[in-house]
């Protein structure tokens, strides 16, 4: 559990940062892989979905062939305190109460400790019909993540992030402490999935410390 907890944070922050179009509303799939990571392998199929309008955002992953998913929900993307964390572990519904520092709104891997960005407009490929270039992004720590970005998809950047990139990325691969993540954009939609902003009912109101103790230290 730990394990999926870490990866969860990776991937959360990635796009919980700078990500979401400035004027357009839509919804992008991804697929999400761990080549290095034989354990995250052999538990099937992952997915992440962001939803985005003007006003709010939404991120949903599905882990194991989605019997594990876990979801952030701002409702005002210029105000942190409005976003709300659900999970859903093999039935078990929580909504996580009191703050949500740890999930998604950590700063591992967003841009708030990039460096420098390098792009290769020459290195391109084309992605659900759009074309895209390489962006490489090194981090404080040495590390270098590579995103495949398009410019036909606005961005919006965080106020404390040292740089931003010029495009949204379609494709990402990142080196985290459990090893590669790589996520590529399977499917755009250009409205957002109904009611995705919408907290549903029948989750029970938890403290993140009530949270670990009923997942056994999550």
């Amino acid at each position: 559990m730990k394990n999926l907890k870490q990866i969860a944070l990776v991937a959360f922050a990635i796009f919980s940062t700078q990500f979401y179009a400035q004027t357009k509303t839509g919804a992008v799939t991804y697929d999400m892989t761990m080549p290095d990571n034989e354990q995250m392998a052999a538990m099937g199929s992952n997915t992440i979905k962001i939803s985005f309008n003007e006003k709010s955002s939404a991120t949903q992953m599905d882990m194991m062939g989605g019997m594990v998913s876990m979801k952030t929900i701002t409702l005002d993307k210029n105000n942190a305190k409005e976003t709300r964390m659900l999970m859903d572990m093999m039935g078990k519904k929580y909504e996580v109460t009191g703050g949500t520092e740890g999930f998604g709104n950590s700063d591992i891997g967003s841009l708030k400790d990039a460096e420098s960005v390098t792009y290769n407009k020459k290195d391109t490929k084309e992605i659900l019909g759009y074309k895209c270039y390489k962006a490489s992004v090194k981090m404080s720590g040495g590390t270098i993540s590579n995103f495949y970005v398009t410019d036909a998809i606005a961005v919006q950047a965080k106020a404390d992030d040292k740089l931003k990139l010029t495009g949204f990325p379609l494709e990402i691969e990142v080196n985290s402490e459990k090893g590669k993540i790589i996520m590529l954009a399977t499917a755009f939609d250009k409205e957002p999935t109904p009611n995705c902003f919408v907290v549903p009912e029948g989750y029970k109101k938890v403290t993140q410390e009530e949270l670990q103790q009923e997942l056994g230290g999550f």
